[in-house]
């Protein structure tokens, strides 16, 4: 099982052969001028940040899954979606963003 501290100890080129090995692409998304890839890793959940204009990689960050999953704990969580009330059963339950 690989922990924060050993991924940590690894160069970015042993982390980067371990998360195509081994990890699974969960997502992207964008933050400022920054493109965020994430990745599940056993049980790690792990963000490569690249510049958006050049997609050099700039920081790599390594979280327990249930360390992470605490700090998004109760409260903290907003949801983009909400379901649009309507009195037309056709747009009844529908999302918007």
């Amino acid at each position: 099982m690989v922990s924060t501290s050993t991924f940590y100890q690894l160069n970015y080129h042993q982390q980067a052969d371990l998360l195509i090995q081994q990890g699974t692409f969960l997502q992207t998304r964008h933050e400022g001028n920054f493109v965020i890839d994430l990745y599940e890793l056993q049980d790690l959940l792990i963000e490569i940040f690249y510049e958006e204009e050049n997609e050099e990689p700039v920081s790599v960050l390594a979280y327990n899954t249930n360390e992470k999953l605490k700090t998004l704990g109760k409260g903290k969580l907003k949801p983009r979606l909400t379901i649009k009330n309507s009195e037309d059963p056709i747009h009844k339950g529908s999302y918007a963003a």
